[in-house]
Order: structure tokens, then sequence, then C-alpha cells
């Protein structure tokens, strides 16, 4: 398996697609979340910052990083093929993430997960955060759509958001 960083346009555009691929398959094919849906919010490819994991030629895995403040990295967007979930390539695409944020001296990491992947983050050393919107770190344009839309629609996709986060070691 092989692990690549997408950092701020300085990738090359293969890996841009690969990042996408695995994003289309989790999300787009795998969870029935539409097209516009998921890609509608993207930042400019020059400003994206990525872990892409790749094994024999393949997209397989994915996630993007953010700061939202100074003090705090976020991971989003994790996606692994559905050929490949419940296999640990999860597992290792949080960890190099985690690497990548803690090599910047950021120790405090967010996700705004989908419920039911909860339990995964919990395994990875996460702690479940109630009673916080999951998007208080997200740095999205603002939606037409009210909160109360946008809780519906995402109960008919059949999952609503959580807040996750972990503080992490000093060694890694």
């Amino acid at each position: 398996m092989e692990i690549y960083r997408i950092e701020k346009g300085n990738a090359p555009a293969w890996l841009y697609k690969a990042y996408d691929y695995a994003r289309t398959d989790a999300f787009v094919f795998g969870q029935n979340i539409p097209l516009e849906m998921e890609f509608g919010h993207d930042e400019p490819a020059e400003e994206l910052e990525a872990i892409v994991l790749i094994d024999e030629h393949r997209p397989i895995a994915g996630c993007r990083i953010t700061y939202p403040a100074e003090d705090i990295g976020k991971i989003g967007r994790v996606c692994v093929i559905r050929q490949r979930q419940r296999s640990g390539v999860g597992h290792v695409l949080i960890h190099e993430a985690e690497k990548w944020i803690r090599e910047r001296g950021v120790r405090h990491v967010v996700i705004n997960s989908q419920d039911r992947a909860a339990a995964f983050y919990e395994r990875c050393g996460y702690r479940l955060v109630p009673g916080v919107d999951p998007e208080i770190y997200e740095n999205l344009p603002p939606r037409r759509e009210s909160a109360e839309e946008k809780k519906q629609h995402r109960k008919e996709l059949g999952f609503s958001c959580v807040l996750v986060e972990k503080y992490l070691d000093q060694e890694g």
C-alpha cells in the first residue's frame, strides 16, 4: 500500500482524481449520497490537503485535512472504497492523517462524522462530543436550506452527524 499526501495544489492531477474516485465509490455509490451534495462544497484543488491510499495502482481510501483554528486539525470526507471497507484500511488512513497533523504541532483533532461511523472512530481513540453542533468546525458557504431542512435531508439519507474528538500524544 502506498500513502500519498496532497499538499495544497502540489500534487499530480491523477492523485486528485484518485481521491475523487474513492469518495464517489464510498459515498455516491455506497451510500446513495447525491453527486452534487458530495462534491458541491469542495474547496478549489489548490487549497486541498488530503491523504490518499493506493494499493496495486488503485485508489482505496482518502480523507481531507483542514485547520479550522490554529490549534485544531480536522479530518474530513473520510472514505474507503466499498470493496475494502472493514479491512483495516480506515485505521491506516486515520493514523496517517493524525501523523501529518501532529507534524504540524497540532494535538487536538476533530471529525464531523456520520452517526453510524462513530463506533469506528471510538476504536481509533476518539470520543463523542454530545450536544455540540458537528458543523461548528465546518467552513462551508451558507446554505439556503434551514437547519431543520438539512436535518430532514440527512434523515432521508439514513444518518445524522456527530462530532468526535481526540487529543494526540506528543510522540505519535
